[in-house]
């Protein structure tokens, strides 16, 4: 797998060592639980997918362990705020354009998609 393809993969598997070793440096987790939370992250996040897989399982990461919670939050936040970006962007060019319609569908997507994140 190329390195734009694990790209996220890579960045959630370094968030989440340095989450396990401050937590362990700082005694707030067994390293009975440490190692859990590794196994786990490998198992629901093998390196056969791709960002887009990845973004889809993200939201259910911190169902099992809490201290995952964190990165979860983050990853959430900047993906709505991306998705945010982008539909602005296309809302705006199709006003532009003043294709009403379109834009009347974009807005409802980006709103129904909100209400689904």
């Amino acid at each position: 797998m190329n390195q734009k393809q694990n790209s996220l993969l890579f960045e959630i598997e370094q968030e989440v060592a340095k989450l396990l070793l401050t937590k362990l440096e700082k005694l707030n987790i067994t390293l009975e639980k440490a190692s859990q939370i590794s196994e786990f992250i490998l198992a629901h996040l093998p390196e056969n997918l791709n960002d887009e897989q990845i973004r889809q399982i993200i939201p259910s990461l911190d169902d099992e362990f809490v201290e995952l919670s964190s990165i979860v939050y983050k990853h959430l936040t900047e993906y709505e705020q991306k998705y945010k970006e982008e539909k602005i962007k296309n809302i705006r060019e199709l006003l532009q354009r003043e294709d009403f319609k379109q834009t009347d569908n974009q807005v409802t997507d980006y709103l129904n998609g909100k209400l689904n994140l």
